[in-house]
């Protein structure tokens, strides 16, 4: 489950508002955790108090960030607060991502080092890993760049080519086996672009945005997934099982949805379910 904080004209949600979300999802059968991400979550002074809240309704609580505001006390307010799990942005790590890092491995929390991949830096997806890896990260997740909402204006700059992606995953996967790292790929990437087969210390999965992963944007409005912008309901006013049952055929129309035309004719739907809806 992701609580996502975005900036825009409208006011953020209200720490009362959080908590009536907050308890939203912890009634619905299945509700494990959150992972509160943006926008940049860590812009918020009460964050520490919303993990607390989350952690107090049963849920396990997470947060995805750029680093560049984790800092060593904020690391530890955070732990007190209930946090478990640190997902750090390390796609172009600055002095500050890096530090923010080493921080949160030595918090006593996973860590995981999410590197956006482009057009930009795939050649150095192998040396990224690395560094991670000797920073502490737990896991690396590689998410292929997709253009959705403002990444739409840096297409043709940073989109990838499947011989770029395949470039990069051969560099994590040289990475992998000489680190003993463990590297997944966060983006589904459909076995016909490449497979677990050519890259076997690669950990590859299906879609699950309207299944196990949902999101929930700053106006408390529940979606499919981040990159979806038809808002399901709102949860500030509706409950989370109500929704689904209401919105129930437009949920399976999301999921039926394939990458392209090319994958109705295809004899391997059941290995990446589709791949990214929006890739």
């Amino acid at each position: 489950m992701w609580l996502e904080k975005h900036v825009q004209k409208k006011p953020e949600l209200s720490l009362s508002e959080i908590k009536k979300i907050l308890m939203n999802i912890s009634n619905t059968n299945g509700a494990i955790g959150v992972t509160f991400t943006g926008g940049e979550p860590l812009l918020r002074d009460d964050l520490p108090e919303i993990v607390r809240i989350c952690r107090q309704s049963g849920m396990k609580a997470a947060i995805a960030t750029n680093g560049t505001l984790l800092t060593k006390k904020l690391v530890r307010d955070l732990v007190k607060s209930g946090i478990e799990h640190f997902d750090i942005g390390f796609s172009e790590p600055s002095t500050e991502t890096r530090l923010a890092l080493a921080f949160a491995a030595k918090s006593g929390c996973t860590v995981t080092a999410s590197i956006c991949i482009h057009k930009n830096n795939y050649e150095r997806t192998g040396i990224l890993c690395e560094l991670a890896s000797v920073l502490g990260a737990d896991a690396i997740a590689l998410n292929r760049f997709i253009a959705t909402g403002r990444g739409k204006q840096h297409l043709q700059n940073l989109q990838l080519s499947n011989e770029n992606l395949r470039t990069a995953l051969k560099l994590a996967d040289k990475a992998a086996v000489s680190a003993g790292l463990y590297i997944y790929a966060g983006l589904p990437i459909e076995p016909c672009i490449a497979s677990n087969t050519e890259f076997p210390a690669i950990v590859f999965s299906t879609c699950q945005c309207g299944e196990s992963k949902w999101a929930i944007d700053s106006q408390g409005y529940l979606r499919t997934c981040e990159q979806n912008v038809n808002l399901l309901g709102n949860l500030l006013t509706s409950p989370f099982s109500e929704i689904l049952k209401v919105k129930k055929m437009e949920i399976h129309q999301f999921k039926q949805k394939k990458h392209s035309d090319k994958c109705f004719d295809c004899s391997l739907p059941q290995k990446c379910n589709g791949g990214c809806r929006f890739g």
